[in-house]
């Protein structure tokens, strides 16, 4: 083989520009051919083209690795055989994923080729980031991603899945009278003994605290009963055998999952959650009982007897805070005079108090407090703890903590809700998770400076972490406070004198900078920048996140502080929109974006509620690569706004995504399509139509059963469709939604990967995913005349998709040059202006009945 000659084709710029450590054998003799950069600095090697791959790989090795799978991939009878596997590497210590294949190059030999990933952190942060430190189930996050795939799986497969809560007894009077410490043991015993009882297709995670699910595989929920009453005797055993001092115990509740209703994760959970709690009140009455018969034969104890009518007085009299008592069975409540004064109620004893208390509460926290007194009601709780403000008679906003408990009867429910209310002040004017001041106090002191000094200029910033969200779901919210912790002092490391650092809501926080125009946000961004754009670790475990921001300058942008923290806002959410890590200052534009997109969302949902007036589909041929007959369309979606005009999808989807319209405008535009390629496919049989897919359509566990009934209703068969989904989504999904993309593709329906190209890791996700046809992306046939780039990327791509049976197609060919330079390159199929631009239905078809017309037509 002509090594100078497969480098210079194949490789070169585009190998050493992956992260992928690559690199080809020839497989009778082991003599690596070629070694792109990454992994040339990995293994420190500088030359290792004519080397022998075992000997300068691996450590001590005296012959080919035993666990090499070159030989097996030599005796593999298909035409392209691959594998996937994993290797600890004896020589850097790395653990790598591996993915082997014999490739068929465009000269005619053959070769082995090995992509290779380091995945020694990811597995590391994977196994902490999915198990539950104390009990060894798995946690919360990667307990109910896998609760979706098996009730996902046990619906298409058609076999009986049982899922139960149990939540442990008296822990908090464990943790009371033996110490926290005996608390988690009797945690850790209770796991022990429930997961003893498990088939090794079963599982159990911890939701928090003391409530956990298990997850009973191809089981009914008698055989759930059995395993969860043994687990109940096992825990008893093990009490005796450890000789604790108390019997922990636990409660719990089942259900089997309906394979017929579609439920998600949540209601099961919420289902399994209320049968527990059955239970659980059953013991709450029997325990009164047996209390209450203790008490009635235990004659050591002397009678005690108070003045029940005194006790209000003299708890009203003896504390600052407000205490407040509730009469369950008719709703009505008794307020301290104090309480009665402050707030200018109409009287101590009011009947309708959520109506007439929550009048007197802030707007921006009413939501939370009914929210609260709505699971008191419904019984899901019997604790009450809640901030919020309220107004007093001077028509301040006083910052207020609720607490209370409610008392139940014999028979469970609930008769007496008692509790204080305490008037924080200052007090609650801190962070209690950063230290900082909050949000209430970033509102007056912005405010206070206002009116104080409204001739001096002000800045307002407001920073946001970017990806915030995957920190909290691949560790957990514990480690994500101590992130916004970290973060927090990072910010007041850089903070210039003028200004003062606030925490926000969720991962937020603002800085008000007093004068230094409106360089001083640019400047303290800067250096703040530097520090958030690399890796960062805490407590052994590393993440990633940089940090965006917006900014707003008084007095040009605005007078007050509701416009001043608006713009700021709309900013940050600019400098995300635009790729994040960026400080975009507030300008017009911006302004009139936001309002345009509120505006066009309200028009979106207005032509949904009118049977989508507006929207329309556009298809854009498919040729044949070599003589440019159809081979197909892909469908796109139009919309016309009554006031606005046309609006291109790259305006308009985004919007739908974010409003949630993406799902009744997804399935209509799915739909309309199916329905028109019932009339196409009966005159063109090799017909397919492409649809474009959004992951949250996707996501939706009732969109597949949709799409098979509509392909069933309309005719159709699954075969002449091919769905659409992004690179990036596929690379990101391609292990999570697996058995979606199966079962699709079990459907008889196509996957086509868009965007192809544009990933971090194209060639990587070739080996992972389920895509049948890859797009190559617009952005490598612009200017390939004068780019040897360019062409080498698409003639690789080809030749390895074919190499693994995937068909190429390759978008945005616009001139008779680019046609010219492609058309010798393997592609199955080509789509751009060329040949066609997207067309209406009818336009379409008198196009495609008069045959391949002249490009560009």
């Amino acid at each position: 083989m002509d090594d100078i000659r497969l480098q210079s084709f194949i490789f070169g710029a585009l190998m050493d520009s992956l992260e992928a450590n690559i690199y080809i054998t020839d497989p009778q003799t082991d003599r690596i051919l070629y070694m792109n950069r990454t992994m040339k600095e990995a293994f420190s090697l500088k030359e290792p083209e004519g080397a022998i791959c075992w000997q300068v790989l691996q450590s001590g090795q005296e012959g080919r690795c035993k666990f090499c799978p070159v030989q097996l991939l030599l005796q593999d009878p298909s035409d392209n055989p691959s594998c996937v596997w994993e290797e600890h590497n004896s020589r850097t210590g790395r653990t790598y994923q591996n993915y082997d294949s014999l490739v068929q190059w465009v000269d005619g030999s053959r070769v082995h080729l090995q992509q290779s990933l380091d995945i020694t952190e990811r597995k590391a942060l994977f196994q902490a980031a999915s198990i539950d430190e104390l009990t060894g189930v798995r946690n919360r996050r990667s307990g109910k991603k896998a609760l979706v795939q098996s009730v996902w799986a046990a619906q298409r497969a058609a076999l009986p899945l049982v899922v139960g809560f149990y939540d442990v007894n008296s822990l908090k009077q464990i943790n009371d009278q033996y110490g926290h410490l005996e608390g988690d043991r009797a945690l850790q015993l209770t796991a022990r003994a429930v997961t003893s009882q498990l088939d090794s297709a079963d599982y159990a995670f911890r939701l928090s605290g003391d409530e956990f699910c298990l997850v009973f595989w191809n089981s009914d929920e008698a055989a759930a009963r059995t395993k969860i009453e043994a687990a109940k005797a096992a825990l008893s055993a093990l009490a005796e055998e450890n000789g604790l001092p108390y019997q922990p115990d636990f409660c719990y509740g089942l259900v089997q999952v309906p394979l017929d209703e579609g439920l998600g994760a949540d209601e099961l959970l919420a289902r399994a959650d209320e049968q527990m709690y059955r239970q659980k009140r059953l013991l709450h009455i029997q325990r009164a009982e047996e209390r209450a018969a203790v008490g009635e034969t235990d004659e050591s104890v002397e009678a005690f007897t108070y003045d029940k009518d005194r006790l209000y007085d003299a708890l009203v009299q003896s504390t600052d805070d407000y205490v407040y008592v509730c009469n369950m069975k008719t709703g009505t409540f008794r307020y301290p005079p104090a309480m009665v004064e402050e707030f200018d109620l109409p009287c101590e004893v009011v009947k309708n108090a959520a109506a007439v208390w929550g009048s007197r509460i802030h707007p921006h926290d009413k939501q939370a407090f009914l929210e609260s007194n709505q699971e008191i009601e419904d019984g899901r709780t019997s604790c009450h703890n809640i901030e919020y403000r309220a107004k007093n008679r001077r028509g301040e906003w006083v910052w207020m903590r609720c607490r209370g408990h409610v008392e139940r009867d014999e028979q469970g429910e609930p008769v007496l809700f008692a509790g204080t209310i305490a008037n924080l002040g200052r007090k609650n004017k801190i962070d209690h998770v950063t230290g900082l001041l909050n949000k209430f106090v970033f509102e007056e002191d912005v405010n206070h400076f206002l009116q104080e000094r409204p001739d001096q200029s002000l800045s307002v910033m407001v920073l946001g972490l970017d990806e915030f969200k995957r920190v909290n779901d691949l560790y957990d919210r514990v480690f994500g406070d101590e992130v916004l912790r970290i973060t927090s002092q990072k910010i007041q490391t850089f903070l210039p004198s003028n200004a003062t650092v606030y925490r926000l809501d969720g991962d937020e926080f603002g800085v008000i900078f007093s004068g230094g125009g409106r360089a001083a946000p640019e400047q303290f961004y800067s250096a703040l920048r530097d520090v958030f754009s690399r890796q960062q670790e805490f407590s052994g475990r590393r993440y990633y996140c940089t940090l965006s921001a917006g900014s707003a300058f008084y007095p040009d942008d605005g007078n007050n502080y509701l416009d001043l923290f608006k713009y700021a806002s709309y900013s940050l959410e600019h400098a995300k929109a635009r790729g994040k890590n960026q400080l975009v200052p507030f300008s017009p534009s911006i302004l009139l974006s936001k309002e345009r997109s509120l505006d066009l969302i309200e028009h979106l949902r207005t032509s949904v509620e009118r049977d989508f007036e507006g929207f329309s589909l556009a298809f854009q041929p498919q040729v044949d690569a070599m003589t440019g007959a159809l081979r197909g369309a892909e469908v796109l979606a139009r919309w016309q706004c009554a006031d606005y005009g046309p609006v291109g999808p790259g305006e308009f989807i985004p919007l739908l995504e974010e409003s949630g319209l993406i799902h009744p405008v997804g399935r209509w535009i799915f739909a309309s399509a199916i329905r028109t390629c019932s009339r196409w496919v009966e005159r063109l049989p090799d017909f397919s139509l492409s649809i474009n897919l959004s992951y949250l359509q996707l996501s939706q566990p009732d969109f597949l059963p949709f799409a098979r009934q509509t392909l069933l209703d309309m005719g159709v068969d699954p075969a002449h469709i091919v769905l659409e989904l992004t690179e990036s989504y596929i690379a990101s999904s391609a292990d999570a939604m697996s058995q979606t993309f199966e079962e699709i593709r079990k459907m008889g329906i196509r996957l086509a990967m868009d965007d192809f190209g544009t990933g971090y890791s194209s060639l990587n996700i070739l080996k992972r995913a389920p895509a049948d046809i890859v797009k190559i992306d617009r952005d490598f046939v612009k200017g390939i005349q004068n780019s040897r780039f360019d062409a080498t990327f698409i003639r690789f791509i080809v030749a390895l998709c074919h190499d693994v049976g995937i068909h190429v197609c390759l978008e945005g060919v616009e001139t008779q040059e680019e046609y010219q330079i492609v058309r010798p390159m393997g592609l199955d199929t080509i789509q751009g202006f060329y040949f066609a631009r997207p067309m209406a239905q009818q336009d379409f078809e008198r196009w495609a009945a008069l045959g391949r017309q002249q490009p560009g037509n």
